[in-house]
């Protein structure tokens, strides 16, 4: 089988090259390289425009992951997503292993007598301690938003309620 395949391969090549001359094929040549060099502009070109938000995608969702580990307390996700963990995890998959909670005894262990803290839960702590001011006020400015938010809904319920007491009242 293979050898009429390579019989009919050698046939199309002679019928071909006997029916396309050199200025043909130099003209074929040139469309085949440049259709190779517009496709290799725009790899290039779209690998260019689209490498920097995809970086600074990448970047944010780990900076935003890492704070959310550190509030959280877990220094092995902490340093995954910083990418100070010795396997140099890159942060595009999570297993299962990672992000676990660890057991209470595993995060404040008493060393000679005192309290000891891991990284994670120490920095947590001295955020909190350098900023609690902020963190108050800002926590306030939440919950005020929370309840503008509550009372807007609340009235638009009680709004609602009325226009379907004056249908009823005058049906």
């Amino acid at each position: 089988m293979n050898t009429l395949h390579e019989d009919i391969a050698e046939k199309l090549q002679t019928v071909l090259l006997a029916g396309i001359s050199q200025d043909s094929m130099k003209t074929i040549k040139k469309k085949v390289e440049d259709i190779l060099y517009e496709i290799e502009t725009d790899v290039d070109c779209r690998l260019k425009e689209d490498l920097a938000p995809n970086l600074v995608a990448f970047v944010s969702d780990m900076a935003r992951r890492t704070v959310e580990a550190i509030l959280d307390g877990n220094q092995d996700q902490m340093e995954r997503y910083l990418g100070c963990e010795r396997g140099h995890w890159t942060g595009r998959s999570d297993s299962p292993e990672y992000g676990r909670k660890r057991d209470i005894s595993e995060w404040h262990s008493v060393i000679h007598g005192n309290l000891f803290e891991t990284g994670a839960i120490a920095l947590r702590k001295k955020i909190v301690e350098a900023h609690r001011d902020l963190i108050e006020s800002q926590r306030i400015l939440d919950l005020e938003d929370q309840v503008a938010s509550l009372v807007a809904q609340i009235r638009k319920q009680n709004a609602e309620i009325e226009r379907l007491r004056d249908l009823t009242r005058a049906a």
